[in-house]
C-alpha cells in the first residue's frame, strides 16, 4: 500500500512538471491562442508586462537588415520568466516573417519559426531579459513584433505564476533613402529607474528632429505624451518630475518618436 501510494506521488509530481513546460512552447503570441493559459492560469494578468528595445533605437530599417533586440518580462514579485517572441505578418495572422535568431548565453532556443525561453530565466531587479536578432524580409512592407512573457515563481508547477500579451510592436520594412544604418536619436536613458521625484530622460539626437514622448500602460494604452517640438543634433534631457505624482504604481514604458525612429525603455513607479 505505500508503494502504491509513493508511486501516486511521484506520477502527480511528474505531471505537474509537464505541464509547466520549463522549456517553453512556441504559438502563444495572438490573442485567439490562448497565451499560456492552458498550462499558468486563464486569463493574462496585468501584473506581468513585456517590453522590447532595439539596439539601433528604432523599429524602421531597410530590407535584408538585421537587429538586434533585447526582450524584457518584468513582474514586482516573480522570481524568474519565460517568453515566446515571434513576427508575424499582421496581428491576427500566424505567418511568420524574416527570420529570428537566437544570441548565445540569452537562454532563448529556436522552436517554429518563433523563439522560446530554453528554461526559465532569473529575474534581476524586478524582470528577465532576452536578447535576440531578427534579419528583416527583402520585401518591404509593415510586420509585427509579437511577445508572451510567463513571470513564474519556481515552484515545479504552474500554480501561482501569472502571464501576459505584450501590446504589438510594428516594424517597418521600407528602401526609403531617408533611413539610416543609425537612428536619429542613438542614445537614450532614464534615470533613476524606477522612477522618483526627480527622474530625468537623456538623449541623443544624430540630426535635427521634432521629438515627442508618451508613457504607455502595460495594458497598451498611452497614459502621457509630450510634444517636444523641433530639436538640433545633439545632447538633451528632459525633467519627468510631474510624471511622479500622476503615475499609479507600475510597469510602464516610456517611448520617445523622432522624425525617423522609437525608442521604448521599461520603467517601474513605485
Amino acid at each position: 500500500m505505500k508503494f502504491i501510494l509513493l508511486s501516486c506521488i511521484t506520477l502527480v509530481t511528474m505531471f505537474f512538471n509537464s505541464q509547466a513546460d520549463p522549456g517553453g512552447k512556441a504559438g502563444r503570441l495572438l490573442s485567439t491562442s490562448g497565451g499560456c493559459g492552458d498550462c499558468h492560469g486563464g486569463s493574462p494578468s496585468s501584473l506581468t508586462s513585456i517590453s522590447v528595445i532595439s539596439k539601433i533605437g528604432s523599429f524602421t530599417v531597410k530590407p535584408g537588415t538585421k537587429i538586434e533586440m533585447t526582450a524584457a518580462v518584468a513582474h514586482p514579485s516573480k522570481l524568474a520568466a519565460g517568453i515566446n517572441i515571434g513576427v508575424k505578418s499582421a496581428i491576427n495572422s500566424n505567418t511568420n516573417i524574416g527570420t529570428l535568431e537566437v544570441v548565445a548565453g540569452q537562454g532563448l532556443k529556436k522552436s517554429s519559426s518563433e523563439l522560446v525561453q530554453s528554461a526559465p530565466k532569473n529575474m534581476t531587479n524586478g524582470k528577465s531579459e532576452f536578447t535576440f536578432t531578427w534579419t528583416a524580409p527583402t520585401q518591404e512592407g509593415i510586420y509585427y513584433l509579437m511577445a508572451t512573457g510567463n513571470a513564474v515563481n519556481r515552484n515545479g508547477g504552474d500554480s501561482g505564476d501569472e502571464w501576459n500579451f505584450m501590446q504589438p510592436i510594428q516594424l517597418t520594412v521600407t528602401n526609403t533613402t531617408g533611413i539610416q544604418e543609425s537612428s536619429t536619436a542613438s542614445v537614450a536613458k532614464m534615470y533613476p529607474n524606477p522612477m522618483l521625484e526627480y527622474s530625468m530622460l537623456d538623449y541623443e539626437l544624430q540630426e535635427s528632429s521634432p521629438v515627442s514622448i508618451s508613457v504607455i500602460s502595460t495594458l497598451g494604452i498611452t497614459v502621457f505624451s509630450q510634444d517636444l517640438g523641433m530639436q538640433e543634433h545633439g545632447k538633451h534631457n528632459v525633467g519627468l518630475w510631474g510624471l511622479h505624482s500622476i503615475l499609479p504604481t507600475g510597469h510602464y514604458m516610456l517611448s520617445i518618436q523622432t522624425r525617423l525612429s522609437q525608442m521604448s525603455i521599461p520603467f517601474i513607479k513605485q
